[in-house]
């Protein structure tokens, strides 16, 4: 969404790194530091450290919803497509791909 103004070609390259950005720390993770994460967390450090990645992860991602969600506001189709998914995840027992099919079938249409 940020990378709208740049076309298809953008969305699809801000599509790839928001990928990457979002699942290869967590690969790293599983893959190296894995391992060794029980004696990690035996030392102070490391643990104080958690609480501060725990912190700025929930801000991240706050931010980058409301970076998301600003844009969206201007117009009413939008609101109503978000509240209608979060209706019909809470709600009902859909899978969230069949939510994000639906999603994308919603925007091409209306697009």
């Amino acid at each position: 969404m940020s990378m709208q103004h740049q076309g298809v070609s953008g969305q699809i390259i801000g599509a790839l790194v928001a990928t990457v950005g979002i699942f290869l720390p967590g690969t790293f993770l599983i893959f190296f530091v894995y391992r060794f994460w029980d004696q990690l967390k035996k030392y102070r450090g490391i643990r104080a450290s958690l609480q501060g990645v725990h912190a700025t992860s929930v801000g991240l991602t706050l931010a980058a919803a409301a970076t998301i969600f600003v844009p969206m506001a201007t117009s009413w189709l939008p609101l109503l497509t978000v509240l209608g998914t979060l209706a019909l995840l809470f709600y009902t027992k859909l899978p969230p791909y069949v939510l994000i099919l639906g999603g994308l079938v919603l925007g091409i249409i209306f697009s």
